[in-house]
Formats: structure tokens, sequence, C-alpha cells
């Protein structure tokens, strides 16, 4: 197996996966099928987009005829499909029934994955369920890590690429001691295991929290796979937090419940549509009425085939998005579409350490900052940590002048470039006397000499719009960080806050009243007292330090 990264973006990673002389690019879905009963043949899967598909090894086991038949023919001509393979143990069935009447023997079904030349065949392994005690999970645990190197020394087909599966659920000592043993086993892939029954009571909370605690321990240089992802609005905040494969048999599932699969609304029942809103081939073809007509067979077939349009063409959505550096921007789109896909992002707060380490010095584009969440990006927690731990003032300066930030960065304002070419002009007060710096809403306080770097100075965003909020009192955080660590290298400050401005199509606009540079003022009169005032005009603001 080889697997090459070719670019990232949050722990988003895009690669190619070469086992067998095939080829998949990941972030990727393997659709699950049946071996035998599939309404969608196995050889149309790639006119979806599916590199990989997932089946089941252990209910071809069972069937003596269709065994015989498998062993015969190998799992690709079975099937009928030449892309890659993944086959599944039986532990899946004991995981969703909670069985304890599985009869089968972890060498003989996994030496039948080896015989019928499964690409990805996967270990016998226990996955917990999310109700399992301590002490169950400890010893689920325990057989699993057991099996795992018992795989190990049976293993014979050497084309085989085995999963790892790592277990421990949100007991998050047990999950760190399972993916300790298994980065010192041979693994291609490793794989978390016990997630589908979080994912079917929307609990993605716990799963990305199981995730991130996975991606922070686990050998960076294999993929990692989640166990029965199947919602195509959970794909990009589940890449996001280090996904790199997954399998979902949810395509047909939810089509044999007439659940039809979109993004910005999550699921649909069919009987809720009047138009699709897609344009896949199913979605021109048919209207819901249509559709509520066929037969049942024929109607779940058609609703499964959008649904695989739309998990594949999500997919595409967001590896082109991890190319141009926006998994960020479209991960808050996707959680838009329910409240529980929110309610996980917000566990990203506090990991952002782990995701600033992936994040990229610069990017292709300027950033858009369109929400509040957007304070909690690494980018920007990046920024802050520089700015404190890092920059110095510079040399002989006397006097902090804080200017505002307008509609536009920078020199991109017309009145920023009045106020800066008045200030480098001036005869009142020397030039390298004064130190510059911009209030930003969401940076805090930018120092005019890194006002063009990336990312202070290509970035557009929204405003607070009233006091006190998220977003105002961040930007008043960060800019008080910087006042109290830097005020003594100034004699005095001064704050420009004008009651009116020229914007960027050169209209005459009032100040903001909720700006966060109004709310600096508690801090500043703190460490400046006297030698600090706020002025609206310009050229009393030079007054104010020539007063010196």
């Amino acid at each position: 197996m080889k697997y090459e990264i070719l670019d990232v973006d949050a722990l988003g990673r895009i690669g190619k996966l070469e086992v067998n002389n095939k080829q998949m690019i990941t972030p990727n879905l393997f659709p699950v099928v049946h071996p035998f009963k599939n309404l969608i043949p196995s050889s149309d899967f790639k006119n979806f987009g599916a590199q990989s598909v997932f089946t089941n090894a252990y209910i071809l086991y069972q069937n003596e005829t269709v065994k015989e038949n498998v062993l015969k023919k190998k799992i690709h001509q079975f099937l009928d499909f030449d892309g890659l393979i993944a086959t599944d143990s039986g532990a899946f069935q004991q995981y969703m029934y909670n069985s304890s009447n599985m009869k089968i023997k972890a060498e003989e079904i996994e030496g039948f994955q080896e015989k019928i030349e499964s690409d990805f065949p996967v270990i016998l392994d226990i996955p917990l369920q999310p109700d399992d005690t301590y002490e169950m999970a400890m010893n689920k645990v325990d057989a699993t890590i057991d099996r795992a190197r018992e795989n190990i020394k049976r293993r014979s087909n050497e084309n085989c690429v085995w999963f790892g599966p790592i277990h421990g659920g949100k007991y998050h000592d047990l999950l760190t001691r399972c993916v300790n043993e298994m980065n010192n086993l041979d693994f291609g892939v490793y794989a978390i295991g016990g997630l589908v029954k979080l994912f079917l009571d929307y609990r993605f909370d716990v799963a990305i929290q199981i995730l991130l605690n996975v991606k922070k321990s686990i050998k960076p240089n294999k993929p990692l796979h989640m166990f029965g992802l199947g919602l195509p609005q959970f794909f990009s905040l589940a890449v996001a937090c280090g996904c790199d494969l997954m399998d979902s048999a949810a395509y047909i599932l939810y089509a044999k419940d007439n659940r039809y699969f979109t993004l910005s609304t999550g699921t649909k029942n069919l009987e809720e549509l009047e138009e699709f809103p897609c344009h896949c081939p199913i979605c021109t073809k048919f209207n819901p009425n249509e559709l509520k007509k066929f037969e049942d067979k024929l109607r779940i077939k058609l609703i499964a085939e959008h649904n695989l349009y739309l998990s594949f063409s999500e997919l595409k959505t967001i590896r082109q998005a991890i190319r141009e550096g926006n998994l960020w921007d479209l991960v808050e789109q996707r959680i838009r579409a329910h409240p529980n896909l929110v309610k996980a992002a917000r566990i990203l707060k506090k990991d952002y350490p782990t995701f600033e380490l992936y994040e990229k010095i610069y990017k292709k584009h300027g950033r858009k900052f369109v929400s509040y969440e957007n304070i909690y990006r690494p980018l920007i927690s990046r920024y802050e940590n520089k700015i404190n731990n890092n920059y110095r003032v510079p040399m002989d300066v006397k006097f902090l002048m804080i200017l505002p930030e307008l509609d536009a960065r920078g020199e991109n304002s017309p009145t920023i470039q009045n106020w800066l070419e008045e200030i480098n002009n001036n005869a009142i007060i020397p030039r390298k006397d004064l130190h510059i710096v911009f209030n930003s809403f969401y940076f805090g306080l930018i120092p005019l000499e890194l006002i063009k770097t990336y990312p202070m100075g290509q970035f557009e965003s929204i405003t607070a719009s009233e006091e006190h909020n998220e977003l105002y009192e961040s930007s008043v955080k960060k800019s008080n960080a910087f006042i109290i660590q830097n005020h003594k290298k100034y004699d005095k400050c001064g704050v420009l806050i004008p009651e009116k401005y020229i914007n960027q199509f050169n209209e005459v606009v009032e100040f903001n009243a909720v700006n966060p540079i109004r709310g600096l003022e508690p801090i500043l009169k703190s460490k400046f007292q006297s030698k600090y005032s706020v002025f609206t005009n310009l050229n009393d603001l030079l007054q104010f330090f020539r007063a010196e």
C-alpha cells in the first residue's frame, strides 16, 4: 500500500491511496453493498463516482452456496466491481444487534477474507455499545487488541491491506490505550468503530470527540477510517477533524424510509417535497409526485441513487475546499443543517491548538469571516499567539495611535488612506515617534507594519451588531492583552473615533456605534491615565501628542 498526502486544510487531507494497482483519492466513501441483494448493482457504483465499496464477508460465509461461488470467482468478479473492495468480518452485525449468538471464529472469517482476495479485510473485533459500562468496554478493548495481534501472526495474503479497528468510545483512557497499542501493530488503515448508533441518535458531538481523541495519537502516515458515517451534511466536519475514509449504507437505508438527502436542511421525507432541490440525473428526470407513484423497489432505488450522487458530490466539494483552503468555511455552512452539528462543532474550541499545528502559513485567497464562530478559527488563534509571544514594538517609538477598522482593510479604505497620508506628511510630530495600530473585530490590534501580511490584510468580515456579544468581547479581550503587555513602551496613547467617514463606495457614512474600539477605554484609562484621550479628528490627535 502507498499513501501520499497531497494537500491539507484543518485536519483534513487530500491523499492518494494505492492498493493492488488500484487507486482512490481521500477523503472518500465506501458505499456499503449487500453481497447479493443490493437494489443497485455493484457494477453501477462507479457511475456515481465510487472508487471503492464495502461488503460483508460474514454474510457470504454463512451461505454455503454463495460461499463456494465467491471462493471460486473471488470478490471482485463476484461483485462485478473492479475498484477497491473492503469486507467486514461480521463484527458489525454483532454490534448492531448486540447478539451473542454469532458463532464464528476469528481465524475462519479472517482467512476467508484473504482467500476471496479482499483489498481491505477487517479483523473480527468486538465493538463497544454506547451504554457499555467501563468494565465491559475494557474487556472488549482488550479482546480487540488480542485479536489484532493474533491476526498479524496468521496473515498469508500479502495483497490484503488490513483494517485495524480502534475502540474505547466515550472512555478516553481506553480509547488512548487502544490507539497506542494499534500504533505498534502493522495495519494499513486504522478504523474507529462503535459509532453507528451515535450517528443514528445524531450524537455528533460524542463521535467528533472520539475522532479528535484518536487523531491526536494515531500514526499520521496511515488513513483514518470511520465506520458507518453516512450523512453527507456531517462529512465536512468529520474530514476537518481528521477523517480520511468512511463507509455507510445510509444511502439505501434512508431510501427505504423514503428519506431524501439534502445538504442545507438535512434529510427530507419524500412526502414533504413538492420539488427536488437537486440537479442530479434522478432529480432532473423525475419529480417527487412521480416517485411517490412508483412501486416500492423502483422508488427506493431511485432515492438511493440520488443519495449516492449527493454524497459523492459533497466529497468533491470537500476536496476542492481543502485545495482552496476553505474547509472551515464549508464546515460552517454545513453545520447549519442541524442543531446537533452546531453543538458538535463547538467541541473544536478546546482543541484549537491541535488544529493550529496543521494550519497553513498562507493560503491562495483571503479569508471570509461570516459568523461569530470564526473567532475560534486556528488562523486567528495563531495570530493571537504570535502577537502576544513573538511581536516586538518598534524601537524608539513614543506614542501609540489606535485607528479603527473601517469597511475595507488598510489602504483599500479611502478614509484610512487619507489618514495615513496625513500622518506621514504631518509637520506636528515626527513620524518615527508614532506607532499606528488598527483595531479589528476579529484580530484585536493589528500593527500597521503587519497590515499587508496574510491574513490580516486579506480578509472580509461581518461586524458586531450589538455591544458585548461574542465577537465584540473577543476583539476587546485580544486588544486588552496587547495593551497590558506593551503599554510601558509608549509615553501616550490616542484613539481616533470619527463621527463619519468615506467608505469604499465614496459614500459618507456614520461610524458604527457598536465598535470594539469603544470598549478599550477602561484598560487604556487604567494604563495611561491622563496620557490617554479619544479624538474625532486626526489633527487634534496629532496635537495631543505634540503637547508632550
